[in-house]
């Protein structure tokens, strides 16, 4: 019974995040208040996942992978050159709210390196030029 607890719960803040672009307050609250969850136990949930999210992000989620293989391809040109055109470090989103930068671990494309994710879409083999080309075009 408590894997069927738990993936309605999943299934419903995947839906809240959908619906909103992260979890806000007030529906951690309405969801404590109806399934009977602490607050506290729910943010544990929340937080444990890492595709959930409590504030709001950008419309344009990137995703520049920094593991071994990206790192000694430069990788890290491709996020300082990211972070100075955006005017925002990892973690964070533009006041604008169009774009959310993560650093992160793995894309899975590790002989093609420096590698981005742009929401959905791959990019590999970039250059700094090349990435903020290709953010120019979300503009």
């Amino acid at each position: 019974m408590e894997k069927f607890y738990e993936k309605t719960l999943l299934e419903e803040l995947h839906g809240i995040q959908d619906t909103y672009g992260y979890i806000p307050e007030e529906q951690i609250i309405r969801i404590a208040k109806t399934k009977k969850i602490p607050k506290s136990q729910l943010y544990g949930v929340i937080s444990f996942y890492s595709m959930f999210h409590i504030e709001p992000r950008g419309r344009y989620i990137i995703r520049v992978c920094n593991s071994l293989s990206c790192h000694l391809n430069s990788a890290e040109d491709v996020v300082e050159t990211i972070k100075e055109f955006l005017g925002i470090d990892s973690g964070e989103t533009t006041l604008d709210k169009k774009f959310t930068l993560e650093v992160v671990e793995c894309l899975g494309h590790c002989g093609e390196g420096p590698v981005m994710l742009v929401n959905n879409k791959i990019y590999t083999k970039l250059t700094p030029q090349q990435a903020i080309s290709i953010l120019k075009e979300c503009i």
